[in-house]
């Protein structure tokens, strides 16, 4: 309703071989991310691709590389950078008031018990659940902390049924810092999403940042009271 002009079309390549775009915007499967980028940036479009970027880093170092060779955007949507509570705990950061950083704990619990007919759920490349929280906690985490000394990881399956993993349990090791990222889809009732804990205070936040509801809502990040 909003977009009425809107051309839809069958194939990439009729994108592709239209010269009034300009941009690619990629929201496929995971496992599709890799080539349709390619063929993107071969055929001169700027691209952005939905998280995770591709399945194998090798994939990333080769599309970056064209990018640059051909002066192209090539570029991530990693939209919790923009969650309320996240900013929140950067700008906490950033202004000293929980002083020096010991713990960082985040968790993104589900209640969904039984297992649903769709590709995430399915055994392949860049599916189940730490390809698809996961790439949002841990994206948050290197923005704020940079790399890692090291990484330890849980990652398995709970639900009956299963044939992707649907828990992970991450932990990101810094000097005296540890960065706790967590999921589980069979959490009836969550704890709090955020437990951040400085020499100078803690900062604890329950439940998920309201833009998401708001955008299945209806509603539009059109002035200042969005979010």
């Amino acid at each position: 309703k909003d977009l009425k002009d809107v051309e839809v079309v069958g194939s990439l390549e009729e994108i592709l071989e239209d010269p009034s775009i300009d941009l690619a915007v990629i929201t496929t499967p995971s496992g599709l991310h890799y080539e349709m980028a390619k063929q993107s940036l071969l055929a001169g479009k700027h691209v952005i691709l939905e998280k995770p970027m591709v399945v194998e880093a090798w994939e990333a170092e080769e599309l970056i590389k064209i990018a640059e060779e051909k002066n192209l955007v090539l570029s991530v949507y990693h939209n919790r950078r923009w969650d309320n509570d996240f900013l929140t705990v950067k700008k906490l950061m950033d202004d000293g008031v929980l002083g020096e950083i010991n713990t960082y704990q985040v968790h993104y619990d589900r209640y969904r018990p039984v297992v649903r007919d769709r590709w995430r759920e399915k055994p392949g490349p860049g599916s189940g659940m730490l390809y698809d929280l996961g790439s949002h906690l841990i994206d948050q985490a290197l923005h704020l902390f940079g790399l890692p000394q090291f990484v330890s990881a849980d990652v398995f399956s709970q639900k009956e049924n299963a044939e992707t993993d649907d828990y992970f349990h991450v932990i990101l090791g810094y000097e005296k810092l540890r960065v706790i990222l967590h999921s589980g889809s069979i959490v009836p009732y969550n704890g709090p999403r955020y437990q951040v804990h400085g020499s100078k205070g803690s900062f604890i936040k329950y439940g998920l940042d309201c833009q998401e509801a708001d955008l299945s809502e209806g509603k539009k990040p059109v002035d200042d009271s969005w979010g």
